[in-house]
């Protein structure tokens, strides 16, 4: 690899980790208004909002599983969803938490991305390869479960709304004249 194609290479890889940090941040986002609505206190924010992945993703399912308004099938659902929410913040912590270098010990002489992160726990470092496809794949698996999330999120609000919820149709998308009008019953 030349010069300037590890230089591309390296500007590639710094701009899908930023596409990768902001997907994961939306779905963190997300599920601390998830776990904020499973509360169900107007105070849930004042000790959801900000806290990590992993203690979002614990309350969702530790709520889920106690929550009058969340049946067996949608815990299940959910459950899948908040598990493959932990794998994927795990892969993400890797490129985020660890330190990036370029090895040169690659048999084939050319030089390898890779990233070394202290855990808890653990005397010796964990090396893990970097590249531009894995990145690729982070981002869109994020951006799937994101989905997942928000289609439980939106399912669950209108399942336990009851007549709170008002649906406005867009104009021109309603089947009769005058359908689309806001109206409260």
């Amino acid at each position: 690899m030349t010069s300037s194609q590890s230089d591309q290479y390296e500007r590639a890889m710094y701009e899908s980790l930023g596409r990768m940090v902001s997907t994961a941040a939306h779905l963190e986002l997300r599920l601390q208004m998830l776990a904020t609505r499973l509360v169900e206190t107007p105070y849930a924010a004042h000790w959801i909002n900000g806290q990590n992945s992993s203690m979002v993703i614990k309350l969702i399912g530790d709520v889920a599983k106690e929550h009058p308004g969340v049946s067996p099938d949608e815990l299940k659902e959910l459950q899948a969803t908040i598990t493959e929410c932990s794998r994927l913040f795990t892969r993400r912590h890797g490129y985020v938490h660890g330190a990036w270098s370029v090895s040169g010990a690659d048999p084939k002489g050319s030089a390898a991305w890779q990233t070394m992160r202290f855990t808890r726990g653990k005397q010796a470092p964990t090396f893990a390869p970097l590249s531009l496809d894995d990145l690729a794949d982070l981002i869109q698996k994020l951006d799937e479960v994101l989905e997942k999330v928000m289609d439980w999120f939106i399912s669950h609000i209108k399942a336990t709304s009851g007549d709170r919820l008002v649906s406005i149709e867009p104009e021109g998308e309603s089947e009769a004249p005058g359908s689309g009008d806001c109206q409260d019953g």
